[in-house]
């Protein structure tokens, strides 16, 4: 009987072997991380953005589409109604200082009345602008928003109510307009500047102080709140 073999020694078993021509193994080979793999794996897939859709125009107008004179049991007027900016500049050439003119439902449009007129009531328009020669009464603004109104000659009254922004343009030199408002926001008056000839503006007023006086009368004061000060 003849004894085992005895295990070979590992260490002499590769003492004669050399690592010397071994190449090392970098990431880029190790073609098991993802993160690494080459042109031979497969490329992740790259989310798309989604393009936002354009939101449709909304047209805010109201009544019927027209410009033209009635003279019927509310008097002698021109009615302009429902006009956008697809419709250009709307002339109102009034030619009778009695005729009055009536600005309803209009949606980022031009109104240009020409000539002497007995007033502009402008109701529930957004973002219009109206231009006016000579209005001998009043030029009044109601439930509207973003308006810009221009008075090439005179107007002695401006009246806005109900009005979310609304800025005003007097004609160089006038100044005698005034103006009345009530429960209206984000108002402006410009005009040019005498002294230098710049355009300037000044907000109308919508912050007030009230004190309650009780001689001789009882009676709540109203002043302008120091806001407006500077």
């Amino acid at each position: 009987f003849s004894p085992p073999a005895a295990a070979p020694d590992l260490k002499n078993a590769l003492s004669g072997f050399s690592t010397s021509g071994l190449k090392k193994v970098t990431k880029d080979m190790q073609t098991w991380r993802s993160e690494f793999k080459g042109a031979d794996g497969a490329a992740a897939p790259v989310p798309k953005k989604k393009t936002p859709a354009a939101r449709p125009v909304v047209v805010k107008t109201k009544g019927t589409k027209m410009c033209e004179f009635k003279s019927d049991g509310q008097g002698k007027r021109w009615c302009v109604e429902a006009q956008t900016k697809d419709d250009g500049v709307v002339g109102v050439d009034v030619t009778d200082a009695k005729h009055s003119v009536n600005i309803y439902g209009c949606f980022q449009a031009t109104i240009d009345v020409r000539g002497k007129c007995k007033g502009v009531t402008i109701d529930s328009c957004e973002r219009t602008k109206v231009i006016v020669d000579t209005v001998l009464s009043v030029v009044e603004l109601i439930n509207c928003k973003r308006m810009h109104i221009e008075i090439r000659n005179s107007t002695p009254v401006v009246n806005i109510d109900k009005t979310d922004g609304c800025s005003t343009m007097l004609a160089p030199g006038n100044f005698a307009t005034t103006f009345t408002t009530a429960k209206s926001s984000e108002m402006l008056v410009s005009f040019t500047d005498p002294k230098d000839g710049e355009i300037k503006e000044v907000p109308i007023p919508e912050q007030f102080t009230h004190e309650l006086i009780l001689e001789p009368t009882p009676k709540m004061t109203a002043n302008i709140s120091d806001l407006y000060a500077h």
